[in-house]
């Protein structure tokens, strides 16, 4: 069965930092690895990195105060990046190693941006998928998420940000093994 990990912590606490260096480190032992990363490059602005292939495009549109009615009233999500970010998901499928940092709000709460992602972690073409999830929204993710004996629920701190990577990539390698 595929096994999924849940990243959770504090916000900019380096949960995005943890996906990045699992990544690198997983394709340094020659892992396949898909996914979809997220930069912040300003207040208002993102960007997507396909895993795969390490292609970046702006997730994000100019800001505007008037787009406070917006799901997400920091951030404007351009369509066709949210119509290039399905694409890529869906290429992302059979992997070994997914990467997705985030299932946040957008998701969750309002049934936008990343919520394919939910089918397809259901198709178990995967054998471990790391996500990124607000604490907040832990549990609603959970109540969301593809039905599981367990979930490995990894909190992101200060303290063990630098040593996460490579705990992940083991536990992943022992998940590979069975």
């Amino acid at each position: 069965m595929a096994t999924i990990v849940l990243l959770t912590g504090e916000r900019q606490v380096g949960k995005s930092t943890v996906c990045s260096r699992l990544r690198d480190a997983a394709q340094a032992q020659g892992l396949q690895v898909t996914g979809l990363l997220t930069k912040h490059t300003g207040p208002h602005d993102l960007l997507a990195v396909d895993v795969r292939d390490g292609t970046e495009y702006p997730l994000t549109l100019p800001f505007s105060p008037q787009a406070a009615d917006a799901p997400l009233w920091r951030f404007r999500m351009s369509p066709q990046a949210m119509e290039r970010s399905t694409r890529a998901l869906t290429r992302a499928f059979p992997t070994q190693l997914f990467i997705l940092d985030e299932i946040g709000p957008l998701e969750l709460l309002h049934g936008q941006g990343w919520v394919e992602v939910l089918r397809l972690l259901s198709e178990e073409r995967y054998e471990v998928a790391v996500l990124v999830v607000r604490s907040e929204l832990l549990e609603l993710a959970l109540s969301r998420l593809p039905p599981r004996d367990f979930y490995l629920v990894s909190r992101v701190t200060v303290e063990n940000r630098e040593r996460l990577p490579q705990a992940l990539l083991r536990f992943a390698a022992r998940c590979f093994l069975n």
